[in-house]
């Protein structure tokens, strides 16, 4: 049962691929991927909170609401338009 557990904390590469590929998706102004951008960020932030120090683990969750925060400004812009 153990090993399960320790399979489903470890840091996958394609976990943090699709992290970095979302926010590229969202800087590239393809605004829909919003959500599974979120989500990805999220499993992988909880992965990673197994991990790292506390500080890191703030310093990452400021990054992504600094992303979360442009694509969002971003959105409201081509929606004035």
């Amino acid at each position: 049962m153990e090993k399960g557990i320790q399979k489903a904390i470890k840091i996958e590469p394609e976990d943090i691929s699709k992290v970095f590929q979302g926010g590229m998706y969202l800087i590239q102004g393809q605004h829909d991927v919003l959500p599974e951008f979120m989500n990805d960020a999220g499993n992988l932030l909880m992965k990673a909170s197994k991990k790292l120090s506390t500080t890191q683990l703030i310093l990452i969750v400021a990054g992504l609401a600094v992303v979360s925060i442009f694509a969002a400004k971003k959105i409201e812009e081509e929606l004035e338009d």
